[in-house]
């Protein structure tokens, strides 16, 4: 025992020397400003025998990851270490490491004078107003010119093995940090969530309420489908806010259970709906048994995901029994159109079949494709997608319900009228006046509709009528200019709406539809293009007569580069100072002073645009055409 503890003395020792003398491994803390994230910088141990201890193993052991994630989710029954190497060259002596979320860990210092481990017992948790929570750190002490080697026992599991984020920063930037590193990339996924949640409870007490009402079970199985989905999407964007162990232990809990009892409740609210019992037993028996698969599947697939050695096979099981599910249910519903194909089966079918078609996009986004993983932070672009999809059947299923709403007035109408036929002629005749003249206004009402809106829809019938009809590879004209016109009309309405609400008068809105706008434009174009943004970007106030003529000008700059530059790359810099300058060019021609009649307009029109808000525009050329649009920011700072 002493010779085996002479000899891992020993090998601490030279390690220490080693890292001494290449001080390039230790992370220097003295250059961090707010915060570092240190992933990558850190090095790792992984015992997949289990059988090691933090007292004998050597530094040597420990590797980096390179580009690689340090966890191997396939592979998660194992025992981890990692090696925190670090100096300071600052006067500041006290630094924080944040590990991540749902994480548990012992840290280690490392004293090289005994070649002894001493447990730290340096965790806290330090609330923030940024996320109203309170976030786990680890405090850790290095002096001015030392270096120092921590290590870390981290409890790596099948619910936390993704949530480790390691991050260093300063005490006194606490909530730079919280702001910049979990808030600020979430905030357009933090409020569109919040929107079409509300729209969502909305339609969960609605047809709670028809429930009540009617007491048919169909309207429970709607309503009890749309607050598991409520309670799914909520618990989503709580993610972003909570760091508790306990929480992310019943994420694949909750991840499953809740998907498919909502998925299993939507096709029992189908089967009560259309009566298939009755109507088709055939079809009914089927969707029986895909809720009978789901339900068999969660009870056998449950403990196989709690466990760390099959998390990752229960996840693929999980993955590839919701796509068979999915598929299944979009036969069977094809299959319900085509037997009983009037308006309310189409509607509330059509609905569930665009839910299934969005929910299996949302499926291979989330683990197949390749996205940008910081767009919407944590996978919330599958999550969007897949909310869109049941927000569209919520729609499609209410004009449903309108449908059977009116069918069956109509039918409660006609069976007053034959039983006051019956009784009361007089009544009837009473009645009938009623009738008669609400039927009047009814029809003057449809046609002041036809007349006015009816026109416009007929024609667009007719167009596509053709279209189906005259439709080859070769020739489409009609279709085209259906589609051509809908697109410049849905532009013009959203550029009108866009200019027009006053949530949108700051400069990072501003530049966030401008840089949208000319992605999308040059999107199917065989340009090059590179947009050069500021960072940060001011929140100052910019009107909207300013953004609306900016917008015009840049749409006027697009085109022409387009129509006359020949170019092949387009540059665009977004530059915020006392001045908002939008600096567009290319690699093309110049302008060409023989056909400048064919653009002077549009140029003319620019300048004059800019001028009357204050700016200007520049137009040169040199290995291209420059064009510079600067507006004056005079606004006060929101």
């Amino acid at each position: 025992m002493v010779l085996k503890r002479f000899v891992t003395a020993i090998t601490f020792l030279w390690c220490w020397s080693f890292a001494t003398a290449q001080p390039a491994d230790f992370i220097d803390l003295g250059k961090i400003s707010e915060y570092d994230t240190v992933l990558r910088r850190l090095s790792y141990f992984t015992d997949y025998t289990k059988q090691r201890t933090i007292d004998n193993i050597t530094p040597g052991e420990f590797v980096y990851p390179g580009e690689k994630f340090p966890f191997d989710k396939t592979r998660l029954d194992a025992r981890y270490f990692i090696k925190l190497s670090v100096t300071n060259s600052s006067s500041k002596d006290t630094f924080w490491l944040y590990a991540g979320r749902a994480q548990r860990y012992t840290m280690y210092e490392y004293d090289s004078s005994t070649a002894t481990m001493k447990a730290l017992n340096n965790q806290f948790g330090s609330f923030s107003y940024t996320v109203f929570n309170e976030v786990p750190y680890a405090s850790f002490t290095v002096k001015k010119g030392t270096y120092k080697t921590f290590y870390i026992r981290t409890d790596i599991n099948f619910y936390n093995w993704h949530q480790f984020d390691p991050v260093i920063l300063l005490p006194n930037e606490q909530t730079a940090f919280t702001f910049n590193h979990f808030v600020r990339p979430n905030r357009l996924y933090v409020y569109i969530t919040i929107a079409l949640l509300g729209i969502m409870f909305s339609m969960f007490a609605y047809t709670l309420t028809i429930f009540f009402q009617t007491l048919k079970i169909e309207y429970l199985y709607y309503s009890g489908a749309m607050f598991v989905f409520v309670i799914y999407f909520l618990l989503r964007l709580l993610n972003l806010f909570i760091f508790d162990d306990l929480y992310y232990f019943f994420y694949d809990f909750r991840y499953q259970v809740l998907q498919l009892s909502g998925n299993m409740l939507i096709l029992l609210f189908i089967s009560s709906f259309f009566t298939l019992r009755n109507n088709f037993p055939g079809l009914y028996k089927h969707f029986r048994i895909l809720v009978l698969i789901q339900f068999i599947f969660l009870t056998i697939n449950l403990p196989l995901t709690y466990t760390n050695r099959y998390n990752h096979i229960g996840n693929i099981a999980f993955d590839t029994i919701r796509m068979i599910v999915l598929l299944y249910a979009a036969c069977l519903l094809s299959i319900l159109i085509i037997r009983k194909s009037n308006k309310e089966v189409r509607y509330v079918a059509t609905g569930a079949f665009i839910a299934i078609l969005l929910s299996c996009i949302a499926l291979y986004i989330d683990r197949w494709s390749e996205y940008e993983y910081h767009f919407f932070r944590h996978a919330g672009i599958p999550v969007l997608v897949f909310m869109l999809g049941i927000l569209l059947q919520m729609l499609l299923f209410m004009q449903g319900l309108s449908y059977r709403a009116r069918m069956q007035e109509a039918q409660r109408i006609r069976a007053v009228e034959k039983l006051q036929l019956e009784n009361d002629r007089k009544e009837l005749e009473k009645y009938k006046a009623i009738i008669d003249a609400r039927d009047k206004e009814r029809n003057r009402i449809s046609q002041e509709i036809h007349d006015d809106i009816g026109s416009g829809l007929t024609s667009i019938r007719l167009l596509s009528e053709i279209a189906k009809v005259k439709s080859t590879q070769d020739d489409s004209k009609e279709l085209e200019k259906i589609s051509e016109t809908s697109n410049i009309l849905i532009d013009k309405m959203n550029e009108i709406i866009w200019t027009l609400n006053s949530r949108n008068d700051t400069l990072p809105n501003l530049i966030a539809y401008l840089r949208h706008l000319i992605v999308e434009y040059f999107e199917p174009m065989p340009f090059r293009l590179h947009i050069v943004t500021p960072d940060p970007i001011p929140e100052i106030t910019v009107s909207g007569k300013i953004r609306r003529n900016i917008l015009l000008s840049v749409k006027e700059a697009l085109h022409n580069i387009v129509k006359h530059s020949q170019a092949t790359q387009v540059n665009v810099q977004f530059t915020a100072g006392e001045h908002f300058s939008i600096t567009i060019t290319d690699n093309g021609i110049g302008i060409n002073p023989s056909a400048i009649r064919s653009y002077n307009n549009g140029l003319l029109n620019m300048k004059d645009r800019l001028s009357a808000v204050g700016g200007s525009c520049i137009i040169s050329t040199h290995d291209g055409t420059s064009v510079i649009l600067r507006v004056p920011l005079t606004s006060y700072p929101l």
